[in-house]
């Protein structure tokens, strides 16, 4: 049972790991350093504290632009997860958001290269104070949906985003798309892909939302 969902971008609709991987290599490459031990911390955190992490003497802002710019570059590597494109058009937009960790250019560019509608409510890195797994993300873009925190599901692909949603008060399902099943061991459900999974979003009813077995 589920009034709203929100969804996490990479690796949940976008399959962009890969991507994201490609960019801190270049990135990391850029400036002398080993991307091996970066690419341990990257997955559903934003850009900001990963460079806070790792690289606390460069300027923030400056590096940022230098990383989306990458991003933005390898834009036509991204492809959509199987599935997801009909399962997110079939939900009225008031009741649906995307909580990325994240850069709005980039998730925006993401979604419409992809063929998403870009929804109502997209709350990005720039929207909050503390990302993942703080559940600020989360708590905004129910608020900004209009509906209880306990009455969303989110769907997620990382660690971090689970544990977000579980502070929130929200269940998470996990998309086995980034990470095994055993690295994700809070969700309520997991699955490999939106095939197969459907939602009743009736303006005015309780909404429900049904995940095939696997």
């Amino acid at each position: 049972m589920a009034d709203a969902i929100i969804f996490d971008l990479d690796g949940v609709l976008a399959n962009s790991i890969s991507v994201v991987e490609k960019s801190w290599r270049i990135w990391a490459e850029q400036q002398g350093r080993d991307p091996e031990p970066i690419l341990q911390v990257v997955h559903g955190r934003r850009t900001a504290e990963i460079l806070k992490a790792i690289a606390p003497e460069l300027d923030l802002h400056g590096e940022i632009e230098r990383f989306v710019a990458i991003e933005q570059s390898l834009l036509e590597d991204v492809t959509p997860i199987p599935g997801a494109l009909e399962f997110v058009r079939s939900l009225p937009l008031q009741r649906w958001a995307v909580g990325t960790s994240g850069e709005r250019a980039v998730a925006t560019g993401r979604l419409n290269k992809l063929g998403f509608p870009v929804p109502d409510v997209l709350v990005a890195s720039e929207d909050v104070e503390v990302g993942k797994p703080d559940p600020e993300v989360y708590q905004k873009a129910a608020a900004r949906l209009g509906v209880r925190c306990d009455r969303c599901l989110v769907f997620e692909d990382a660690p971090a985003g689970i544990a977000a949603s579980k502070a929130a008060g929200m269940a998470a399902v996990g998309v086995l798309t980034t990470y095994p099943i055993a690295a994700l061991p809070d969700a309520t459900e997991w699955m490999i892909d939106f095939r197969g999974v459907r939602a009743d979003m009736t303006p005015g009813a309780p909404g429900r939302v049904w995940i095939p077995s696997r």
